[in-house]
């Protein structure tokens, strides 16, 4: 396992960063890219306007993190809103991380955030609060439809 560098600053940042690449393509940076464009029809949801729920940090250099979306994106599978889901989290893995910034901070959840991906293994989520910006060797997506005014969010990765 190569090295992994963390670095932690509280002071927030003013600038968002978004990284030049067609956001419209970033399930391509998937490990599990066809589950993915299965999910949402072949398109890609945008994640410029994104929920960050939760960021986990693991002992063996992975990194995780939740993103809901506000809503549920177009081409969402029909059978999340015959079940009553008006939201879907998706939950990011992220494996072999050789470089790992976090700046800022926020003290309530869902924070306002723009991820994207880039390439080389690059990765950001970005807000005005909170920014992460890592470099990583392979990465997995799940989705987790849920119903917004049943569930705050989907059951947290980390059980306490």
């Amino acid at each position: 396992m190569l090295p992994c560098v963390v670095s932690v600053a509280s002071r927030p940042k003013v600038t968002i960063k978004i990284m030049n690449e067609e956001k419209s393509h970033w399930i391509e940076y998937l490990d599990n890219k066809v589950a993915l464009l299965s999910a949402f029809s072949g398109q890609s949801p945008g994640l410029n306007r994104m929920l960050l729920a939760q960021v986990i940090l693991g002992q063996t250099g992975d990194f995780r993190v939740s993103l809901n979306f506000p809503k549920l994106p177009e081409h969402s599978p029909t059978r999340w809103i015959a079940n009553g889901n008006d939201s879907v989290q998706l939950r990011l893995s992220f494996h072999d991380v050789t470089r790992l910034s976090i700046e800022g901070g926020a003290h309530e959840g869902n924070l306002d955030v723009v991820a994207s991906f880039g390439p080389h293994g690059h990765f950001l989520i970005s807000s005005q609060l909170f920014n992460v910006d890592l470099t990583y060797g392979h990465v997995k997506a799940d989705l987790y439809p849920f119903n917004s005014s049943v569930f705050e969010e989907p059951r947290d990765w980390y059980h306490r």
